[in-house]
């Protein structure tokens, strides 16, 4: 049940553990590649899957992405230029843009796989807030890699990691999981179990869910004057910075006021230029603290930096 969206839930048997999401995803790519190959990604991706790319050898190409995010044309025409090996995919609440792929989508990606002959892996770490929608992977279950994790689900103390994968790409991955020493220890295992058994786990689930919505709501009212976007349902808020700041200045001026943000560099793939956008993570603060910070943000925003001092 803990791993059940949109109607469809995995069979006990496909479900493989791993000590946290990142070695989860980890052993993900390391089965469905080999060094020097070539793996499809969103044009904005997650951080540790560029560190992971770099360590196993892959080579990270670069897909068009649109609201919905991740393009299916896209895939299939990297794919008639060079093959690619796999692709990776944020389907749901993509990290950093907040996009989320409509069913529909869903179908377009999984028949542009199938057709391709091509694998992904799925990233459904943040899927448990939009748990309505369906998986990926239940679209192209033999072609899909799903790598989930507790961390954000529950506590960032539990770290247990999940990969689910159907046969024979089970055995690429239980290969992967066990090459890399990567296994859950036995607590968070147990706390898992116990809190799925007693309900507090969907009680966790339910909370984060409308905690999201209500910092959501927050941003929008701190920076309803700035071009800012991010699913209702989400912990991230994209940011294009007004004219003239650029991303680097703003972070810096951000940390001077003891605020941490993410300039989209950290995110791009490829030689694309990068836009003058950040990433605001709406999740640490408590909503006082937020408040206080994305004021403190839009009054940066709307001073021009050659007015900034170090005062």
């Amino acid at each position: 049940a803990l791993l059940a969206r949109g109607g469809s839930r995995p069979a006990p048997a496909d479900v493989l553990f791993a000590g946290n999401g990142r070695q989860a995803i980890s052993a993900a790519v390391a089965a469905l590649t080999r060094p020097g190959a070539r793996l499809g990604v969103e044009e904005f991706t997650y951080p540790v899957l560029k560190a992971v790319a770099a360590r196993l050898g892959v080579t990270l190409v670069p897909l068009a992405m649109d609201e919905e995010g991740l393009i299916p044309e896209a895939v299939a025409e990297a794919h008639r230029t060079e093959p690619l090996h796999a692709v990776y995919v944020q389907p749901v609440l993509h990290n950093p843009l907040g996009r989320t792929m409509s069913p529909r989508r869903l179908d377009h990606l999984a028949d542009v796989l199938l057709t391709s002959g091509i694998h992904a892996v799925e990233d459904a770490v943040w899927a448990f807030l939009r748990d309505d929608l369906p998986s990926l992977a239940s679209r192209a279950p033999e072609r899909t890699v799903l790598v989930d994790s507790l961390s954000k689900r529950l506590a960032p103390g539990l770290t247990v990691g999940f990969a689910v994968a159907r046969a024979p790409l089970a055995g690429r991955v239980t290969a992967a999981l066990r090459s890399g020493g990567w296994a859950p220890s036995r607590f968070p295992l147990e706390a898992m179990a116990r809190w799925q058994a007693d309900g507090t786990a969907e009680t966790l689930a339910r909370a984060k869910r409308r905690e999201a919505r209500a910092r959501q709501e927050i941003a929008r009212r701190h920076l309803g004057d700035f071009r800012t976007s991010g699913d209702p349902g989400s912990y991230y808020r994209w940011w294009e910075l007004p004219a003239p700041w650029r991303a680097d200045t703003f972070v810096a001026a951000a940390a001077r006021h003891g605020i941490a943000v993410t300039p989209a560099a950290a995110f791009r793939v490829g030689r694309r230029g990068v836009p003058h956008a950040i990433r605001l993570g709406l999740a640490s603060p408590t909503r006082h603290a937020l408040s206080h910070a994305l004021t403190t943000l839009a009054d940066l925003a709307r001073t021009a930096p050659h007015e900034l001092t170090d005062a």
